[in-house]
């Protein structure tokens, strides 16, 4: 992604990490409509018209960082990759752990460093990134 201004990366990175207007603005020192105004001028750039606006602009750069496999967003591992298919499934920390040879004690912490790597909160999202990554890719779940 190139940006003519670096703050319009600062605050992108802050969008695609969930943070609202407010959160942004003051993570950077700046005023909230500062924040809307550079908002304003991406979404003209990208051609974002109607609806929410934010989740469009969000949606779009997201896509972006994941197929450049760079900023924030980092590509799983094998290990990880595997992790998150097991929990797309529904398997419980008890069963991923099992069925690699470790405990629960360990899955529980390979979660909390996927959902830092991929930017997300809980199970239920990182589900929803593995289905609409294999989505995308073409792939089914049955």
């Amino acid at each position: 992604m190139d940006y003519t201004v670096p703050k319009e990366r600062q605050i992108v990175d802050l969008l695609l990490q969930g943070c609202d207007n407010s959160e942004i603005a003051r993570n950077l020192n700046m005023a909230e409509r500062t924040v809307k105004a550079y908002f304003n001028r991406m979404f003209v750039r990208y051609g974002i018209q109607g609806g929410i606006k934010r989740v469009k602009l969000a949606t779009l750069l997201y896509r972006r960082v994941m197929r450049a496999g760079t900023g924030i967003f980092r590509r799983p591992s094998q290990r990880e990759h595997f992790i998150i298919q097991r929990v797309a499934e529904g398997c419980k920390n008890r069963e991923i752990a099992e069925s690699l040879g470790t405990t629960e004690h360990v899955i529980k912490n390979d979660l909390r460093l996927i959902y830092d790597k991929l930017g997300l909160w809980n199970r239920v999202e990182l589900a929803l990134w593995y289905v609409a990554r294999q989505f995308e890719q073409g792939h089914s779940l049955a």
